[in-house]
């Protein structure tokens, strides 16, 4: 059992997979596994990242497209032997060599939390930088931030829950059912990621509102069906994903699409 695995989810981001790969196997703190999940790349990057993931870690090719919550999945599905789960996107990358031995420490002093939240850097215009610290130690807090992101958290294996599939808006809905499982959250007190902005073909980039033929209009729907159909048991949970409901209810209405909900 690794200390860590790292899943990195991945389609046509061959230009950063040097950069964002190469920060994990730098890495001073060796507990670790990587799970690279390649969703239908036409850009060469499977080819490139087994040549620099090599033994240290799993190279899964899809053979049908997942978008990034299946492809989360999917790396979820297939290593489960490790204590806790990052989630690193193929074009961000961590912010130095010895976070995961930090990220280590840190877990063990504080009786290994059920979450330790991460703080993060936007890389934006060139080489602007952005710190954005995190305090939130508590689901409550948590639940309701607006940093949801998959990455600025690293949760215990056992209690990751999976991701909506077929839709560019799978951070929210996991988001709200994660904090759902959590009872226990520690905010670290160092940046851990780099979140990577200048990327323009990330989904998330204003350039590619309008991805793959309206994709972003079906995922509205979607992530309203996701969220309606939340099982969930805290009342806070329950407030917030009604919360989420009505914003997404009225940018459907007004034909708002995009991630801003």
């Amino acid at each position: 059992m690794s200390f860590f695995r790292i899943i990195m989810p991945n389609y046509n981001n061959s230009e950063w997979l040097e950069k964002s790969i190469g920060s994990v196997l730098g890495q001073t703190f060796k507990d670790y596994a990587v799970v690279f999940v390649d969703d239908m790349s036409t850009d060469g990057s499977e080819g490139k990242a087994r040549e620099l993931i090599d033994t240290h870690g799993y190279v899964i090719p899809l053979g049908e497209k997942r978008w990034n919550g299946g492809s989360r999945n999917v790396g979820l599905e297939n290593y489960l032997s490790s204590k806790y789960t990052l989630f690193l996107d193929t074009d961000d990358w961590f912010a130095s060599p010895d976070i995961l031995q930090k990220l280590h420490d840190f877990i063990v002093d504080r009786d290994y939390p059920d979450c330790v939240r991460l703080p993060f850097e936007i890389f934006y215009d060139g080489d602007k930088r952005l710190p954005v610290m995190l305090n939130d130690a508590t689901p409550e807090s948590l639940v309701g931030s607006i940093f949801v992101a998959c990455w600025t958290k690293c949760i215990r294996s056992d209690l990751v829950v999976p991701f909506p599939e077929n839709t560019l808006m799978e951070d929210v809905v996991q988001h709200i059912k994660q904090c759902d499982v959590l009872s226990t959250i520690e905010p670290f007190d160092e940046l851990a990621v780099i979140y990577n902005k200048n990327n323009t073909n990330s989904c998330s980039s204003e350039q590619n509102q309008d991805l793959q033929h309206g994709k972003w209009q079906s995922s509205m729907f979607r992530y309203m069906a996701d969220l309606l159909d939340l099982e969930l048991q805290h009342d806070y949970c329950i407030e917030h994903r009604d919360w989420r409901a009505g914003i997404c209810l009225k940018n459907i209405k007004n034909d708002v699409y995009s991630q801003s909900v």
